[in-house]
């Protein structure tokens, strides 16, 4: 569809300097059309808010600590907490003011490089510490309202215009508070809240489901890690050869963790062929890349390795695909595939939703079990979602040119224990329960997002 607007001359003469563009005027246009909109109300953020307090530089990491939000870190509704994820900041070293640390209720977004995506902060993430390419508010009402109305089109236009003029893409505490935020009627603003707000709710819960699992398998497991010793020069004994001849396969503590593992349990490998079936995803070339503000209503999320968060797939990735390239290339995902990347950062898990409907790039996984199996495909994410999944593909890591990759009959060569029947059942039956909260989930952020966009689209 094509649009066209009429300039005046003047408008033109004030925004010469940095603003001299099509999309600008687009935009500032279609603003100025809800404005004068009489059924809806439209404010700049800073009038909305407590505060605007943007985060600091911290460089030193440690491995446990207070987790230290970064952009990457940052999707729609929800902050990435996979623990393989986060950064750590060690407060008994470092001195943290409070003022970049989120509390419950915040709402937090991106300075730098992806602008317009928004985190709601809640009983999960409160009290970490932010960077200083992240920005954290406090509305005066309504959050889930709000955290909506920082992940709509309207608000991702904004941001497309907030850095005209400039050669480094940062959102300033200026250009943020000048942005338009539109108030919808008392009962639509109720509603979108209350749909974001409930799918929170089931983010939590199935995170929490998902963490009772892994200490009942830990607990079964019964290893301790820090007991195995992580030596920097080591030999290996001709019996621990295997066809793979890479330092890092016989790194002891890998070695060793998989020992223990092999004398307190039977294990099966994943590439066992009476288990399942391993096939990676595809490339379809980033010039079939669109993104959020540019998709159509049938184009299809591009699920790259950065895309797998709080092990399922982002609804809302960087990138989206036109639908005559997924019926192409008919990847055929379904309900209760797992997921794991094999290519930059190797070992991350996801499983697939009812409400998922993507492609998988080349640096993803897809393992799919067999129906009639004996092993549950949930159990079997579960294992591959803790140290005893990622201390094997990490062993398996080969580097093609610059890039750490695994290939795919080492992952099929990873093994999974099984431990008692009972055990495997309950942690099954939490992780379903997860992954069922997680879909609808993500029913509900659709419905509220949607609700947005098709009122003040631009």
């Amino acid at each position: 569809m094509i649009k066209k607007i009429i300039v005046n001359s003047n408008e033109i003469e004030e925004n010469i300097d940095n603003r001299f563009s099509p999309k600008y005027f687009l935009i500032t246009h279609r603003l100025k059309e809800l404005e004068n909109n009489p059924n809806i109300d439209m404010d700049k953020l800073a009038n909305l808010v407590e505060y605007i307090i943007s985060g600091s530089y911290i460089s030193k990491y440690c491995d446990e600590g207070t987790p230290y939000l970064r952009v990457s870190d940052i999707k729609t509704l929800e902050l990435d907490l996979n623990p393989t994820n986060l950064a750590y900041i060690n407060e008994s070293e470092i001195k943290v003011p409070n003022k970049i640390k989120v509390n419950h209720g915040d709402i937090v977004i991106g300075r730098t490089a992806v602008l317009g995506i928004a985190s709601l902060v809640n009983e999960l993430s409160s009290g970490y510490i932010i960077s200083q390419h992240v920005t954290r508010l406090k509305p005066h009402f309504l959050p889930g309202y709000f955290v909506a109305v920082l992940n709509s089109v309207l608000f991702k236009k904004q941001m497309e215009i907030a850095s005209y003029g400039i050669t480094r893409l940062e959102l300033t505490h200026a250009q943020l508070g000048e942005t338009k935020i539109p108030i919808l009627k008392k009962h639509q603003r109720k509603q979108i809240n209350d749909l974001m707000l409930l799918a929170d709710k089931k983010h939590i819960a199935a995170m929490n489901k998902i963490s009772i699992a892994k200490e009942i398998f830990e607990k079964e497991i019964n290893i301790n890690y820090f007991d195995i010793p992580e030596e920097k020069t080591y030999s290996v004994s001709s019996e621990d050869l295997e066809n793979i001849l890479t330092p890092k396969f016989y790194f002891p503590k890998y070695l060793n963790v998989l020992k223990e593992l092999k004398k307190r349990f039977k294990t099966i490998k994943l590439g066992d062929g009476d288990i399942g079936e391993i096939q990676r995803g595809s490339e379809v070339g980033s010039d079939n890349y669109k993104n959020y503000v540019e998709k159509t209503e049938n184009d299809v999320p591009f699920i790259r390795t950065s895309d797998l968060i709080n092990y399922e797939v982002d609804s809302y990735p960087d990138y989206y695909i036109d639908e005559e390239i997924f019926k192409f290339l008919r990847q055929d995902l379904k309900e209760g595939d797992i997921l794991f990347t094999k290519d930059g950062k190797i070992g991350l898990s996801a499983m697939m939703t009812k409400a998922d409907r993507c492609i998988i790039s080349s640096g993803i996984a897809r393992i799919r079990l067999n129906p009639s199996g004996k092993i549950d495909p949930y159990y079997i994410f579960l294992a591959l979602s803790t140290v005893i999944g990622l201390y094997q593909a990490l062993q398996r890591v080969v580097i093609a040119s610059t890039l750490p990759h695994l290939q795919l009959d080492r992952l099929g060569e990873i093994e999974i224990p099984l431990i008692e029947p009972e055990k495997q059942r309950e942690i099954s039956n939490l992780i379903k329960e997860a992954f069922q909260l997680k879909a609808e989930k993500k029913i509900l952020i659709k419905e509220a997002l949607n609700k947005i966009d098709k009122i003040v689209s631009i």
